[in-house]
């Protein structure tokens, strides 16, 4: 046992964005830290974001949905996590299933430590009345501390912002990804914005314009949207993630909601323009580089009202995202890639 490798389990299930925020944390401390043996338990689908680094792994959290209840995620953290011989458990998510997790280690000598969610500072921020709105921990920090909290000597973390002159490729080409899709109304900029952005953008022959997105639906918009206007081309549903993230690489520039594909550019090396509503950079769910002058936003007391972007407007208007203009989106693009 005294010469047995530290092997240090990472549970982070869910959402896309989140898990691409602890990417370039967790590979930084895999490479300072050869010695210990890390391992990612997620979505299976991410699994091409840990490529790259020897001595980081990835477990597929692969249960079927139907069968994810407490004696299935007991059961598979037996049988597939237990004989694997972690040393500790880095629980960067505190949901029900990474506290049956950790907690049926437990049973196996298995300690852990827990990522501090901020949830009051949290709260404080979005609240209706006496809002206190301030700069709340990254989220990268809080995985940060759980980290260090196993012993692991602190990095100090941190990266140089993505720069904002990104030079062009291709030729003079100004690639433009569009990801106007977030999980929640809130985090979501209207539709009939986003097509005028493009149709002002696609007016310039030298701009190739890429769109993003996932599922059914917004396969469909997407695809519609495209056949309107001319140097556009959506790419949602055609890629896999591998892919996706090399498309991404290709980019000069972003234009991402408060949602999954801001962190995905981010982690790709690409300047982003982030759009935000309901939902604040203070939360501390900002892309990983970023400058955080390529946010744009709307100022209003009201200002944020939900830290996810999943309670209704109570105004009725969502007047945070409709009074964020295309040609402010368009400015903000060209002053990005203003050397190319």
């Amino acid at each position: 046992m005294k010469n047995r490798q530290r092997h240090i389990l990472v549970t982070r299930l869910s959402a896309l964005g989140d898990i691409a925020i602890s990417v370039p944390l967790l590979k930084e401390y895999a490479r300072n830290n050869p010695q210990i043996k890390f391992s990612v338990l997620s979505q299976p689908s991410t699994s091409p974001l840990f490529e790259g680094v020897d001595n980081l792994h990835f477990i597929p959290f692969n249960l079927p949905k139907e069968k994810r209840g407490a004696v299935d995620v007991i059961k598979f953290a037996r049988r597939e996590l237990a004989p694997l011989g972690f040393t500790e458990v880095a629980d960067i998510h505190d949901v029900i299933r990474t506290k049956i997790i950790r907690w049926t280690l437990r049973f196996y000598g298995i300690p852990a430590k827990v990522i501090n969610k901020g949830r009051k500072e949290k709260r404080d921020l979005v609240k209706k009345e006496g809002k206190v709105l301030k700069q709340l921990k990254q989220s990268i920090r809080r995985y940060e501390d759980v980290l260090v909290a196993l012993g692991l000597e602190e990095l100090n973390f941190s990266s140089e912002a993505i720069s904002c002159s990104h030079k062009a490729k291709n030729d003079g080409e100004r690639r433009i990804g569009i990801a106007p899709f977030a999980q929640h109304k809130g985090k979501c900029w209207p539709l009939e914005h986003v097509e005028e952005c493009i149709r002002l953008l696609s007016k310039d022959p030298s701009n190739k314009i890429f769109l993003f997105g996932g599922g059914k639906k917004e396969v469909e918009i997407l695809e519609a949207i495209a056949s309107r206007f001319p140097n556009t081309e959506s790419v949602a549903g055609k890629f896999k993630m591998k892919q996706e993230q090399e498309l991404m690489k290709s980019l000069n520039v972003m234009v991402s909601m408060d949602s999954a594909n801001m962190h995905l550019a981010s982690i790709a090396g690409i300047p982003v323009v982030s759009v935000w509503g309901a939902t604040h950079p203070f939360a501390g769910f900002y892309g990983w580089g970023q400058d955080l002058g390529n946010a744009l936003q709307t100022n209003m007391e009201c200002r944020p009202c939900s830290i996810y972007g999943n309670k209704p407007c109570m105004r009725g208007d969502y007047a945070c995202l409709n009074n964020i203009k295309p040609q402010q989106v368009v400015d903000k693009i060209l002053e990005i890639t203003h050397n190319n």
